[in-house]
């Protein structure tokens, strides 16, 4: 059986032979119909893949989560939010990735809650980040006290991204964690937060033993100091 041209589906906007093709596809197919439902961004397919989304294969079921985040119609949100329970972790993973660019409000609790699912916690850090809402703040400085660094490095970006100034004061004490990358992330997002009172903490960690560190903490420095503006 010939396979379907997806390049030449895409560029004519097929959609509905796309989701055929994303259905019945081989393995192959199935994902680079994902992709291209994903870059047309047809609104028509926002009803068909949130079906999907309870379709009893696996890889189809992310595959649709990644559409429906690159659409980012906000309809898909109450299913995705459904989807962070599922079974294969692959699929809660792209889930919680689709919710983060879908930035939808409604999303936040959910995603505040499985902070504690090891799977997909630096992910669901990094849509927290994403949506920039700070319901988020708090929860996301508790994960600074995470034994496993890659989250808290995770929770210093989204951090970061949501710029509250709460998150200033946890943050210069992350600067004195013993692992360099949570050092590296802290000065990054003290840096994106721009708060001056991070000035003097940052001068004074600029000192770290490790030179990429001192680089990252150099650039805050710098950035915050852009912010103040002429001097």
């Amino acid at each position: 059986m010939k396979k379907p041209d997806i390049e030449r589906l895409e560029a004519e906007k097929k959609t509905q032979e796309l989701l055929k093709a994303f259905v019945e596809g081989d393995r192959d197919t199935s994902w680079k119909s994902a992709q291209a439902l994903g870059r047309i961004k047809d609104r028509g397919a926002v009803a068909p893949l949130i079906e999907l989304l309870s379709f009893n294969d696996g890889d189809i079921r992310w595959n649709a989560a990644i559409s429906l985040g690159k659409i980012g119609d906000n309809r898909a949100v109450p299913p995705l939010v459904q989807l962070l329970n599922d079974e294969k972790w692959y699929v809660r993973w792209h889930a919680v990735e689709a919710l983060g660019n879908i930035g939808d409000e409604n999303a936040v609790l959910p995603l505040i809650g499985v902070l504690n699912d090891e799977k997909i916690r630096n992910e669901a850090a990094t849509s927290l980040g994403k949506i920039g809402d700070k319901r988020a703040v708090k929860p996301l400085i508790n994960a600074l006290n995470a034994e496993d660094s890659t989250f808290q490095s995770a929770a210093e970006d989204a951090l970061g991204m949501i710029g509250d100034i709460d998150a200033v004061e946890p943050l210069i004490e992350a600067l004195k964690d013993e692992n360099m990358g949570v050092r590296r992330h802290a000065a990054g997002a003290l840096a994106k937060i721009g708060d001056e009172a991070a000035l003097a903490p940052l001068k004074e960690a600029s000192k770290d033993e490790r030179w990429y560190v001192r680089l990252q903490i150099e650039e805050a420095i710098d950035e915050i100091l852009s912010k103040k503006g002429p001097r």
